[in-house]
């Protein structure tokens, strides 16, 4: 019996264990959600401070909280990465550079997922006012609860998924990135 339990437990804290990686994973991420969420909360307030409504670039133009949404997950992307890398999958198998390239990949369709739906999720609670007064916010703050909810949805369904599948696993693409790296 005690055999049993000692074999579980130790199944869950090795190194190997998929509940173990799970877990340190999901504190990872929560590390990287709180690094996201308040880069883009104090940047979005800043940007109210100074009557920022909306920022123009190149491309267009962008409202205050979607700029400061983007802003918040390059900080909290590159947060993520490292210490997915050292702490939570422990990818040692693969080099740096290419968890970095796959990495970026992973990143840029968490980052569209992220914005894009935010948008859509702030600007239907923006259309809800008997939403917003249940929240107890108002229109401009409301963006914080729709970030909230997609970063929950996007981490556990796109991020740890494409981490554990893709990112951090010796995959044949790692060879061909070992290719184009020795060319240059």
């Amino acid at each position: 019996m005690f055999k049993k339990i000692k074999n579980i437990f130790k199944g869950f804290s090795s190194k190997e264990s998929k509940i173990f990686t799970f877990l340190r994973a999901q504190v990872t991420s929560q590390m990287a959600t709180v690094v996201d969420n308040v880069t883009a909360f104090l940047l979005k307030k800043s940007l109210d401070i100074f009557k920022v409504k909306s920022i123009d670039f190149f491309f267009g133009r962008l409202e205050g909280y979607v700029f400061s949404t983007i802003v918040g997950q390059i900080l909290g992307g590159f947060f993520v990465c490292f210490m997915n890398w050292k702490w939570s999958f422990k990818s040692k198998t693969v080099k740096f550079r290419y968890i970095l390239v796959k990495f970026f990949l992973v990143w840029l369709g968490s980052l569209s997922l992220n914005t894009y739906f935010t948008f859509l999720l702030t600007e239907w609670l923006k259309e809800n006012r008997w939403l917003i007064k249940l929240l107890g916010a108002n229109s401009d703050d409301v963006f914080i609860f729709a970030k909230l909810f997609v970063a929950l949805i996007v981490g556990f369904f796109w991020n740890y998924t494409m981490y554990r599948r893709f990112v951090y696993k010796d995959l044949a693409i790692d060879k061909f990135f070992q290719r184009v790296f020795k060319k240059k």
